[in-house]
């Protein structure tokens, strides 16, 4: 059965991000684990408050369980919101003593996951994208990676900003947004930023292909467009504005969008608005 991951801190964003994969999963008829890792402390260390601190993991470790207990029993509340034609699905729970990006890692290998789901932090501080441990989750995943804002409600996205650099993996990407379009009705623009001089030379290659592929694809509510030139950060801000619900990109863009917006004059789209966003892997 195809499970989505939902990683939580049981703070009111992580909490807000599993309810938004509970109901997604009804929708996509797959499973939901809800996992949190709690921290680690070595129970030989060679000191006085030893025992102290391996107290103090033991106490974690069951706080984390009847966290995950209730936050289960919460959401098995919310099964009575969902669609007739929704799956209620079944919630499973796992809590470790590890490092979150190197159990997603593992996971990914192992079991059937379909997308991992996780909140931004509550305190950022408007890091980019949305924290340390969201980084490494994105670096470490060999699924797609959707981040929820707080208040994010899952039934008001009703437009997909995907942004692409005509690489291959950008079909592979396209093929999973149309599938979860053809579930949720959404309308997917597609769009290439074009931000470097002379770029338009070497890309007519790729373009092509892409151009030849994309015309494969059956999907009557997507359409392509490209930005360039001057104020293209400000382009890209008016369409995400312009009744979007999620901003989709690429895994080896993520460093390039830290760069462009920190760059740009612009308000930070994802920092000001707080977009949803889903990264594909690579």
């Amino acid at each position: 059965m195809k499970t989505i991951l939902a990683l939580t801190d049981f703070s009111k964003n992580a909490t807000h991000a599993a309810a938004e994969a509970f109901a997604l999963s009804g929708q996509l008829r797959a499973d939901l684990l809800l996992f949190n890792t709690c921290i680690s402390y070595p129970a030989n260390v060679p000191y006085a408050g030893a025992a102290c601190v391996a107290d103090d993991f033991l106490e974690r470790q069951t706080q984390s369980k009847l966290a995950l207990e209730m936050l289960t029993e919460r959401l098995g509340a919310v099964g009575d919101d969902l669609d007739r034609s929704d799956r209620i699905p079944s919630v499973y729970w796992q809590s470790e003593d590890c490092e979150l990006a190197l159990y997603v890692r593992d996971i990914c290998r192992h079991s059937n996951i379909e997308l991992i789901v996780m909140g931004t932090r509550d305190n950022n501080k408007g890091e980019f994208l949305y924290g340390e441990d969201t980084d490494a989750v994105i670096e470490h995943a060999k699924r797609p990676v959707l981040i929820f804002p707080a208040k994010t409600n899952l039934k008001q996205i009703c437009k997909i900003v995907f942004v692409i650099d005509f690489s291959e993996a950008d079909i592979t990407a396209l093929h999973y947004l149309i599938k979860l379009g053809n579930i949720l009705h959404w309308q997917i623009d597609v769009i290439h930023v074009m931000t470097v001089r002379g770029e338009a030379e070497t890309v007519d290659k790729h373009k092509r292909a892409f151009t030849e592929a994309f015309a494969k694809l059956r999907y009557q509510r997507m359409a392509y467009h490209e930005l360039s030139g001057s104020g293209v950060i400000a382009k890209l801000q008016h369409i995400c504005k312009n009744g979007t619900g999620l901003l989709a990109i690429l895994h080896h863009q993520h460093s390039f969008f830290a760069r462009l917006f920190k760059q740009s004059k612009a308000t930070d789209l994802l920092i000001s608005q707080k977009l949803p966003l889903l990264v594909f892997p690579d």
